[in-house]
């Protein structure tokens, strides 16, 4: 197996493992996307079923590791596609398996009416708007220094530079987009990870019933640990794109074993990203003390338990339920556009690249 197919699937694993745990340290009264009160936070069927979760996502993840092992021995290392297909299917399977847990639990929980006669009760802190958290803009400086850093390079280097190599097996023409691509791509990325961040600093918190003021002081701090890594994580994938234009300018020549040191900033980036969520999800698990009221029974807005549908919600970004993570609320047309805007670069580079042959 070549050290390019291995940097490839070092992703594999780290989504494997992160979809192991990520489910498992969600709040207490949050079980697989279920809202339960917190007497039932520990129910058999939730035990049952968290067992049964964890030995499913690892199975899939092993499978998916020995498949991509099986098919790198199988092929000559040239292949991209096979790692991503792999991965996206374990994805989909331990989503699967998410919903599995999902579904018997709220079954369960409709059956024995854990929420009847209950009072539910809804918290929410008037001080996020006057008084937000404060966004690490200090923390962005690391990626904007890689991408200065990339461009003074490529602006030496491009009167010097020869044909460069494409995607496939010939060269194309020296032009300013095939040699500064990878500019395009770490501005973009840093653009819109850092604007999403952003969205989420400005989203509300979801508190808990049971203590909200202890609630709200541990999300902020999670929140601030979250975004640190998070832009660790962009500075390291900006790294990567640096390390890719110096190979692609003829810079650096790297082969063999050494090709894994371009993936390595952002491999090991990601790894602390996910560590960080699932952190920050862990110290936000419960708060079980003065407990008089349950949390709102809002499981009819959820789909599945992942994707949050609610027409009469402002909200754009809201709290996922699972690790400590944000979805969109797909009831709300801006969300709609938000997901188009994301999709649209990447997808239009892709179409022209197939209509084009490049």
């Amino acid at each position: 197996m070549s050290a390019a197919v291995l940097a490839a699937d070092a992703f594999v694993p780290l989504f494997g493992v992160y979809q192991c745990v990520a489910p498992l340290v969600s709040r207490r009264t949050l079980r697989f996307g279920v809202r339960v009160p917190l007497e039932y936070a520990e129910a058999p069927v939730i035990c049952r079923e968290r067992r049964g979760y964890v030995w499913r996502s690892a199975l899939i993840a092993v499978c998916a590791i020995t498949v991509l092992i099986a098919l790198a021995d199988a092929g000559d290392g040239s292949w991209r596609w096979p790692s991503r297909v792999v991965l996206v299917a374990e994805v989909v399977a331990d989503a699967g398996c998410f919903w599995w847990a999902h579904r018997r639990i709220s079954q369960v929980k409709s059956a024995e009416g854990w929420y009847a006669g209950r009072r539910q009760t809804v918290v929410a802190d008037t001080s996020w708007r006057t008084e937000p958290p404060a966004f690490p803009v200090g923390w962005l400086l690391p990626a904007v220094t890689v991408i200065v850093s990339t461009v003074i390079v490529g602006v030496l280097r491009y009167p010097h530079l020869p044909a460069l190599p494409s995607q496939g097996w010939g060269r194309v023409d020296r032009s300013p987009l095939t040699a500064f691509g990878v500019v395009v791509g770490q501005v973009y990325v840093t653009a819109v990870w850092s604007g999403l961040l952003a969205l989420v600093y400005r989203s509300r918190p979801d508190l808990d019933t049971a203590d909200p003021v202890a609630s709200l002081r541990g999300y902020r701090k999670a929140l601030g640990t979250f975004a640190r890594a998070a832009l660790v994580l962009l500075a390291c994938i900006d790294l990567t794109l640096l390390l890719a234009a110096l190979q692609r300018w003829q810079l650096v020549h790297l082969s063999g074993a050494a090709e894994l040191l371009v993936v390595a900033p952002a491999a090991l980036g990601l790894a602390a990203c996910l560590f960080a969520a699932v952190h920050a999800g862990a110290s936000r698990a419960g708060f079980t003390v003065g407990m008089v009221a349950s949390d709102r029974d809002d499981d009819r807005f959820w789909k599945a338990g992942l994707v949050y549908v609610n027409r009469d919600d402002p909200a754009v970004f809201v709290c996922a339920r699972f690790s400590f993570a944000w979805t969109v609320n797909f009831g709300n047309p801006t969300a709609w556009l938000l997901v188009a805007g994301f999709l649209a670069p990447p997808t239009s580079l892709v179409i022209i690249r197939l209509a084009t042959g490049a």
